[in-house]
């Protein structure tokens, strides 16, 4: 028969063993003390640095179009010139997790750091406001050489700038992107946030308007290029039937005045025929400016990328540093670190006794 072993952890037991302790704790109550005196005075003294590290606040909240791009007009427009289909092929490049990786590429970042931007009366690259205005020189940066606090970005074309001016825009985005943070609040919702925290508030909130601004700019690029090229060759198709109409009315009006009195079947032929020459390419002219316009007129209506609901404001939310977490942490750590250390002490006699 078998024998079933008492429950060896029945509450009661775990009490007894809980009430083991309180022996220990009021034999050794004033190391216990002493090491939780110091976590606490270690806690407190992160607490204050990170308190004294002030930084401001930017939010933007928008709502992001993940509407399939129709190409509505021009899509019948490409298909009826024989250019195959210019739908919307490219929107799930804006859409879900691909906007938010999107959202960290360095092209985008290097763009968007050398945009000029207007400051008062001044205009001058977002960069070197960056430079003036980010107080990392005395923090993260200190290790850096002393040049890079007065360095000067003087070319705003992303594609064209030198090394130097690479290496220090990425040093930029690289702070700029662990400083933004792009989130939906609420998991009901279709609403994102985009969150900027520097140490100056127009920072801040010179960066939330411009890098969503660059995203969009390089939206519409994106998303109308293909666009752009029909427009391009409808553009020149125009041109052509304009000038071939002009030709051949004038033709036919040169004719017609030196053959006022037309007698020969021949000429009247002739005439008949740069007639309709005229008249056929005056109408496929009039259907090239017509579908000219039409497509001008569907890029104007194309849908933005984002609707922006909440514009961030100056002066910038000064970030509000929370008191405790730290401290009660560190304080457990100090008794808990106590009481390893006697342990590895009352170890270390016994194996010297």
């Amino acid at each position: 028969m078998i024998e079933l072993k008492p429950d060896q952890f029945s509450f009661k037991n775990i009490i007894i063993k809980g009430l083991l302790i309180l022996p220990y704790l009021k034999k050794n109550y004033r190391k216990l003390s002493i090491g939780a005196l110091i976590g606490l005075a270690l806690g407190l003294s992160v607490e204050f640095y990170r308190s004294q590290d002030k930084k401001f606040k930017a939010e933007v909240v928008f709502l992001l179009d993940n509407d399939k791009v129709s190409g509505g007009g021009l899509s019948d427009l490409a298909s009826s010139l024989g250019l195959g289909d210019f739908g919307g092929s490219n929107t799930s490049l804006f859409s879900g997790e691909n906007f938010k990786e999107l959202f960290k590429t360095k092209s985008l970042l290097r763009k968007a750091i050398l945009t000029k931007v207007k400051i008062g009366d001044n205009n001058d690259i977002y960069g070197n406001i960056f430079l003036k205005r980010c107080d990392l020189f005395e923090r993260e940066w200190s290790h850096l050489p002393e040049h890079i606090k007065s360095y000067k970005f003087k070319n705003s074309n992303s594609k064209t700038i030198s090394n130097d001016d690479k290496v220090i825009v990425d040093l930029i985005g690289l702070y700029l992107k662990g400083s933004s943070e792009l989130k939906n609040e609420n998991p009901k919702s279709t609403f994102q946030t985009l969150k900027v925290e520097t140490r100056n508030d127009t920072l801040s909130y010179l960066w939330s308007k411009l890098y969503l601004n660059t995203l969009a700019d390089f939206y519409i690029t994106n998303k109308n290029k293909k666009s752009n090229e029909l427009l391009e060759i409808l553009d020149k198709r125009k041109d052509s039937l304009k000038t071939a109409l002009y030709y051949t009315q004038g033709k036919l009006a040169n004719y017609t005045d030196q053959n006022q009195q037309i007698v020969f079947q021949r000429a009247r032929i002739i005439a008949d025929r740069l007639q309709m020459n005229s008249t056929q390419l005056q109408a496929m002219y009039l259907e090239s400016v017509r579908n000219y316009d039409n497509l001008k007129f569907s890029l104007v209506k194309e849908t933005p990328l984002f609707t922006i609901i909440s514009e961030p404001e100056l002066p910038g939310e000064d970030f509000k540093y929370t008191w405790g977490p730290v401290s009660v942490i560190a304080t457990l750590l100090g008794v808990v670190l106590t009481i390893f250390v006697q342990y590895v002490i009352s170890v270390y006699k016994e194996l010297m006794a």
